[in-house]
């Protein structure tokens, strides 16, 4: 994982190779952390999962395939407009 709070992005990698980038703000736990904080993470679950002691969020990878899924059908609604 990559961390840019200065530019609200956060970057997944994951062993299939794909990236997914999420703005950080959109999570409200996460929203005005630092990078030292945002660092400060886990990977539980056997990697379906981050959690952040810190800052008592913890995400799922289902969450985040979810979201990305959710940005292709409206990509692809937009365009057979």
């Amino acid at each position: 994982m990559d961390f840019h709070p200065e530019l609200d992005v956060m970057t997944i990698y994951l062993n299939t190779k794909a990236v997914l980038t999420r703005s950080i703000s959109f999570y409200k736990l996460l929203r005005g952390s630092d990078l030292f904080q945002l660092m400060q993470y886990e990977i539980i679950g056997e990697g379906l999962g981050i959690h952040w002691a810190l800052l008592d969020e913890d995400l799922s990878l289902k969450g985040f395939l979810q979201d990305e899924l959710r940005k292709v059908i409206k990509g692809n609604e937009e365009l057979e407009k």
